[in-house]
């Protein structure tokens, strides 16, 4: 039997959903696309939602998928992940797939302080880490130059390098508190590697691409503004190693980067595709690949 082809793709406004429209089209899926504003789109159909954080989010996309008989639902947004990861059992129960970890490992992703923490745990490399005052006993000893930035945020934004004791974020971040999470700062090539991991016992690795960035929006820091495909055996075990040791599967993007001795470090995970994920199509083939062997995703 022809499995049904309808998607839902979240974030059609941003370069994730960008690459998962355009992707999924071109396998012949039909795309129903949804975005917080109107913007610029090549889905099939097109609707505004609210933020994830509204209880309406929730609801709509349940009206959305009923009312378009949706098979597949491809979230793209950070804020969306933890609350999509909480209801994904029941979209599956309800033959829809939803290819993403469990709710643990996606909220543990979504805050950099946890996951600095449950890697250093794991045995899994990180930079060292601390929260609180920059002032502390915890945060000094990290050194300069040292980086801030929320726990809970993306695409690099309000991310600060710090020289020296004078170049600290501002007033307005003094009110984050231990919502700031502080870190030794690497000066090496960063990497972002993107993973697709096989939602079952064995998490075996379906694809698997490592891009360097060759400059960054900010200079030392930011989105990737240029990435080349690499080799780099040690990046690509430290992205394995980070995955199994969270238990994280589905696709993923994950930051790393060298220190001054060359060592490789994670930086962040992100339990989605990733913003360069139109570059690595194999990312996708395994996604289409999952789905139309009938695996839902759980």
């Amino acid at each position: 039997m022809t499995k049904a082809r309808n998607i839902l793709v979240t974030g059609a406004g941003g370069p994730s959903g960008k690459a998962a429209m355009h992707a999924l089209k071109s396998k012949g899926f039909r795309v129903i696309a949804v975005d917080m504003v109107a913007v610029d789109h090549c889905a099939d159909a097109f609707f505004l939602v609210p933020p994830a954080h509204d209880p309406k989010f929730a609801e709509q996309l349940e009206e959305l998928c009923r009312a378009h008989d949706i098979a597949w639902l491809f979230p793209t947004v950070q804020e969306e992940l933890v609350p999509i990861a909480e209801r994904a059992a029941t979209y599956r129960s309800r033959g829809i797939a939803v290819y993403m970890a469990n709710p643990a490992a996606v909220a543990i992703c979504n805050d950099k302080w946890l996951t600095a923490q449950s890697l250093m745990a794991a045995g899994v490399a990180v930079p060292k880490s601390a929260i609180g005052d920059p002032a502390s006993a915890a945060v000094v000893p990290l050194g300069f130059p040292c980086i801030s930035k929320p726990r809970v945020g993306r695409g690099g934004r309000q991310v600060v390098v710090h020289d020296g004791p004078d170049t600290g974020p501002g007033t307005e971040w003094e009110c984050l508190g231990n919502n700031l999470v502080w870190q030794e700062f690497m000066p090496g090539t960063e990497y972002d590697v993107l993973l697709m991991i096989r939602p079952d016992q064995q998490m075996r690795t379906m694809a698997a691409t490592v891009f360097e960035k060759k400059s960054l929006r900010e200079g030392r820091t930011g989105n990737a503004l240029e990435v080349a495909r690499v080799s780099a055996p040690d990046v690509y075990e430290l992205a394995l190693s980070a995955a199994r040791a969270l238990q994280l599967v589905g696709p993923l993007d994950m930051d790393i980067r060298r220190d001054s001795n060359g060592l490789a470090h994670v930086l962040e995970i992100n339990a989605r595709i990733g913003a360069h994920t139109q570059k690595a199509p194999e990312i996708f083939d395994a996604l289409v690949e999952l789905y139309e062997a009938g695996d839902l995703g759980g």
